[in-house]
């Protein structure tokens, strides 16, 4: 079968992150923490290290710092109903790695054991994804989203009325969480509303 150029192979959920682009989209690693603490991502079967043999073949790519998780439990809490995400800071051991933030735990979830996702960062040159727009607004198909870009250009942009189901033509390389407006100070209205997103990459 022929594949079109311009059409997407791969697909992601977007975590809503003002600094962390949409990474990936092919996850390098995956799997359950085994205990959760502030600012880490634990898993006693985790296999962070990278193994290089006495050959100098690597038998286990392991996790590089710089590195984005995704909290994949995080879907059924998060205010955008998709992942929350945090970049890898540090490979304290092969069950340890040390993140930016705290998206372990997710409150609402399972007290010891959340699905998680490691992807590459997308950072130096990011691909540019298209986003689709799975809302509803409970099921409410009259409602319509907004949502805050950053376009492959490095544009921030504000797309208002979005409506559920709708696939946005524009190139982007991450989705923002915005601000809400305060006129008082001049400050415009940027606070993404639309949940349930999906990158084609």
């Amino acid at each position: 079968m022929l594949i079109n150029a311009s059409v997407y192979t791969n697909a992601i959920p977007v975590a809503i992150d003002d600094d962390i682009n949409i990474p990936g989209p092919k996850a390098r690693k995956s799997g359950t923490t085994s205990s959760l603490t502030n600012n880490k991502l634990v898993d006693t079967s985790g296999a962070f290290e990278q193994v290089i043999g006495a050959n100098g073949v690597v038998s286990n790519q392991g996790v590089q710092v710089g590195q984005i998780v995704y909290n994949m439990t995080a879907a059924g809490t998060s205010a955008w109903e998709g992942p929350e995400a945090a970049v890898v800071t540090a490979i304290d051991s092969n069950t340890v790695l040390s993140l930016n933030k705290n998206i372990f735990p997710v409150v609402g979830a399972p007290s010891t054991t959340q699905q998680y996702k490691i992807y590459d960062a997308n950072q130096a040159l990011p691909k540019g994804a298209i986003l689709y727009v799975g809302d509803k607004q409970g099921q409410n198909a009259e409602i319509k989203s907004d949502i805050f870009v950053k376009t492959i250009d490095g544009d921030d942009v504000f797309i208002q009325g979005v409506s559920a189901g709708e696939t946005l033509d524009v190139v982007v390389q991450r989705v923002m969480v915005g601000t809400a407006a305060n006129a008082g100070a001049g400050v415009p209205n940027t606070l993404t509303t639309a949940k349930e997103i999906t990158a084609f990459i």
